[in-house]
C-alpha cells in the first residue's frame, strides 16, 4: 500500500472535525454511565461510591436523585453526601417525586448523580424523559454520573423482547450512550444476583415473584449479561475506529457504506429500524429510513397514520435520515432512490401482500432484489414476535365500514349513472345494446376523479345493475335472456374497477404534485418577499402572515428587547391564549436553542410548538405556532424548520 493511499482525505478530516465540534457544542458537561444488565447488579451502589470518592478529593458533588429501593448498604452511602430535595408534582391526586432540574441548575455543582436514566417523568414535568433532563444539565456545563440497564437501550428493544418476552416501554436513544465520555460496566455473576434476589436485596418480597416471572430467569440473565458485554465491546470498537480515523490511521472500514431501511405504517417497522441502526453502527456507516406512499393506496386510518409517524420519529431519534417518497411502483421508487444515494445495503421486511396481490402486482421484495443489483438486500422478519393486530388493525373499520364515508361517493355515483342512463335511453334507437356499456365508462371515470376510488367502485356496480335493468331484455328485471350479455357484465365491471383505480391514482398524483408546487412556490415567494421588506416591522408582519396562511396556524414572533427580555413583536391568527407560562417556555427555547412544546418531549402539554430562531453565532428569537387541528405532521415540522432557517438568516441582517 502506497503512502499516497494511506494519506487521509482532507474532506473526510474536515467532516470529522465538524462532527466533533457539534458534539462539543451539544454536550458541554462530562457524562459517565454505569451500565448493567439488570436491576440489582450494583449500579446505584457504584455511582454513589464514585460520589464519595469525588467528595474525598474535595470535589463539588451533589446527589440529584438516587433510588436505593430500601437497600441498606446503598442508603448508607448517602450519608455525608449533599442530597438535593426532589420536586413534587401532583398527578391523579397523588404527589410524586421527580428530579428537580431547576434546583440543580441553580445550585450548579461540578458533579451531580442522577439515577435511572431511562425513567419516564410524570406528566407536567419540564421534560417527558429523564435523559432530556440530563441533556439540559450537561448543556449547563455540569458533569453527570448516571445509571442504565442494557434492556433500556432503544436499538436493543427488539432483541430484549426475543430474549425475555417482555416489551420494554422505557428506552433511551443510542445517541445518548454514544455521547457518553465513559461507560463503566457494572457486572455481577448471575448466581450471585439470584442469591441476592432470594435474600431480598434486589426487590422487596412482594415484588420478587413478579421479577422472577419477567427478567429474573437464569437463561434470561445469562443472555442479558452477554448482550450488555457485547454492546459495550461494540462501543469500544466504534470509539477506537473514530480515534484512528481522526489520527489518519488507515483501517478496514469502508466510509462509503450506506444502509437503507424500508419502513411502512406497521409496528413491524420498529424492529427493522433498530436492526438497520445496529448494522450501520457495526459498519460505521450512514443510514437512511425510507417510506414510499403508494398512490394507489386507500387513505390510512388514524391508528395507521399514528404508527407511521412513530416509526419516522424512531428513525430520527436513532440518528437516521428520513425520506418520504410517493410512487405507483414501490420497488422502482426504492431501487431508484437507493442508487441515487449510493446505498450499499437495503434492509426490508418480508412482503405483506397476499398471494393474490403478489400474483397481480408482483412481490416488492423480489422486484427489489432483481432490479437492485449490485446493492445487497437483507430480507428479515418484520416483527419482533408480537401479533400485528394487537397494535394496528389491517383494515380501519372507521374508514371502510362507516356509512357516512360512503354517502358522498354514493350520491355522486348515483347521479352520474342516472344521467348516463337517461342519455342512453334516448340513444337506444340508434345503438345496439352491446355498445351501451361503452357510454357507462364515462360516469365511472368521472366518479373516480371526483369522489375517489370508493366512488369509482360504486359507479362500476351501479353501471352493471342499470345496464341490466334498463337495457337488457327482459327489461326492468335483473334476469338475462341472452347469455351473451354475461361476459359484457363481467368486462364492464372489471374495466370499471380498473378505470376507477387509475382515475383515483391520477387524482392523487395531481394533488401531490400541486401540494409540492404550492410549498415550493410558497417557499420561493416567502424568501423573495422577505428580501424586499422595507423595515423590521414589515418583515415580521410578512413572516406571521405567510405561515398563518400556509399552515392555518396561530403564529407568534418573539424577539428580545434592548434589555434582553423576550416579548411578542408580531402575531397572526385566531389569538389562541399565550400567557406568561408560554412566554417562560419561549425563554427556555431561546436559551437552549431547541424546539419545545406541543408534539415534543419538552412540556408537551403546551398548545404551542416553539422553534428557535438562530444562526451559527447568534440567538435571534423564537417562532411559536399553535395548530387549529389535532396534530402537526412530520413533513409540516420539516417545512417549518426550513422557514425558520430562512427567517433566521434574514433576521440576522436586520439585527446587524
Amino acid at each position: 500500500m502506497t503512502e499516497e493511499h494511506n494519506r487521509p482525505n482532507p474532506d473526510e478530516l474536515l467532516n470529522r472535525i465538524k462532527e466533533d465540534e457539534k458534539v462539543k457544542e451539544r454536550k458541554k458537561g462530562y457524562l459517565k454511565i454505569f451500565l448493567g444488565y439488570v436491576a440489582g447488579v450494583g449500579k446505584t451502589y457504584r455511582m454513589l461510591s464514585e460520589a464519595r470518592i469525588l467528595k474525598g478529593k474535595e470535589q463539588d458533588v451533589v446527589v440529584g436523585l438516587a433510588e436505593t429501593h430500601g437497600r441498606v448498604e446503598t442508603q448508607e452511602l448517602l450519608e455525608g453526601l449533599e442530597v438535593l430535595p426532589k420536586k413534587q408534582i401532583e398527578y391523579g391526586g397523588i404527589l410524586l417525586d421527580e428530579l428537580d432540574v431547576t434546583a440543580i441548575l441553580e445550585r450548579k455543582p461540578k458533579f451531580v448523580m442522577v439515577d435511572e436514566l431511562a425513567h419516564t417523568n410524570v406528566p407536567g414535568s419540564l421534560h417527558s424523559k429523564r435523559y432530556h433532563d440530563v441533556e439540559e444539565i450537561l448543556d449547563a456545563g455540569i458533569n453527570v454520573y448516571t445509571t442504565l440497564n442494557v434492556q433500556h437501550i432503544e436499538s436493543l428493544k427488539g432483541i430484549i423482547y426475543q430474549i425475555t418476552g417482555v416489551e420494554v416501554r422505557e428506552t433511551v436513544p443510542d445517541r445518548i450512550i454514544e455521547i457518553a465520555d465513559k461507560i463503566e460496566i457494572v457486572d455481577l455473576p448471575t448466581e450471585e444476583l439470584l442469591q441476592r434476589l432470594e435474600e431480598g436485596k434486589v426487590y422487596i418480597p412482594e415484588k420478587v415473584q413478579q421479577a422472577v416471572l419477567k427478567f429474573f430467569k437464569e437463561r434470561n440473565l445469562v443472555a442479558l449479561r452477554e448482550l450488555g458485554l457485547r454492546y459495550a465491546t461494540r462501543l469500544v470498537d466504534t470509539n477506537m475506529n473514530k480515534r484512528l480515523e481522526n489520527e489518519g490511521v488507515s483501517g478496514p472500514w469502508d466510509a462509503s457504506s450506506k444502509v437503507m431501511v424500508c419502513i411502512n405504517s406497521r409496528s413491524s417497522s420498529e424492529n427493522m429500524i433498530r436492526l438497520a441502526h445496529r448494522y450501520a453502527t457495526n459498519f460505521n456507516a450512514e443510514w437512511l429510513a425510507v417510506y414510499v406512499e403508494p398512490t394507489y393506496k386507500f387513505n390510512k386510518g388514524n391508528k395507521e397514520s399514528l404508527q407511521l409517524e412513530n416509526n419516522l420519529k424512531l428513525a430520527e431519534e436513532l440518528g437516521g435520515k428520513v425520506f418520504r417518497l410517493t410512487g405507483i411502483n414501490i420497488a422502482e421508487e426504492i431501487v431508484s432512490f437507493a442508487k441515487s444515494k449510493n446505498i450499499s445495503l437495503i434492509v426490508i421486511g418480508h412482503s405483506e401482500r397476499s398471494r393474490i396481490e403478489a400474483w397481480i402486482r408482483g412481490s416488492v421484495v423480489n422486484e427489489i432484489i432483481h432490479k437492485g443489483s449490485p446493492i445487497q438486500v437483507l430480507v428479515i422478519e418484520g416483527g419482533n414476535g408480537r401479533k400485528e393486530d394487537e397494535k394496528i388493525p389491517k383494515i380501519d373499520k372507521q374508514n371502510y365500514l362507516d356509512l357516512k364515508s360512503y354517502l358522498r361517493p354514493f350520491t355522486i355515483s348515483l347521479l352520474s349513472i342516472v344521467l348516463a342512463s337517461i342519455i342512453c335511453f334516448f340513444l337506444r334507437p340508434f345503438l345496439e345494446a352491446i355498445n351501451i356499456p361503452m357510454i357507462f365508462i364515462i360516469p365511472i371515470v368521472f366518479s373516480g376523479l371526483v369522489a375517489g376510488r370508493k366512488g369509482g367502485i360504486i359507479a362500476s356496480v351501479m353501471a352493471v345493475a342499470f345496464f341490466d335493468f334498463f337495457f337488457v331484455p327482459p327489461y326492468f328485471t335483473f334476469s338475462v335472456s341472452d347469455i351473451q350479455f354475461i361476459p359484457t357484465f363481467v368486462v364492464l365491471f372489471i374495466v370499471g374497477i380498473i378505470t376507477s383505480f387509475l382515475a383515483d391514482t391520477v387524482k392523487k398524483q395531481v394533488q401531490n404534485t400541486r401540494q409540492r408546487e404550492e410549498f415550493i412556490a410558497s417557499l420561493y415567494d416567502f424568501s423573495r418577499d422577505l428580501l424586499v421588506s422595507q423595515n423590521l416591522d414589515d418583515f415580521l408582519m410578512r413572516i406571521t402572515s405567510y405561515i398563518e396562511d400556509l399552515f392555518n396556524y396561530d403564529v407568534v414572533m418573539i424577539l428580545p428587547d434592548n434589555n434582553k427580555n423576550l416579548k411578542i413583536v408580531s402575531r397572526k391568527g385566531k389569538n389562541i391564549r399565550f400567557d406568561d407560562d408560554d412566554l417562560g417556555l419561549a425563554n427556555w427555547v431561546f436559551e437552549h436553542e431547541k424546539p419545545a412544546g406541543y408534539s415534543t418531549d419538552t412540556l408537551a402539554s403546551s398548545k404551542w410548538y416553539y422553534l428557535p430562531l438562530n444562526t451559527h453565532k447568534l440567538k435571534l428569537g423564537v417562532l411559536a405556532v399553535a395548530p387549529y387541528k389535532s396534530d402537526i405532521k412530520n413533513e409540516e415540522k420539516h417545512l417549518l424548520k426550513a422557514y425558520t432557517s430562512i427567517v433566521s438568516i434574514a433576521l440576522a441582517n436586520y439585527i446587524k
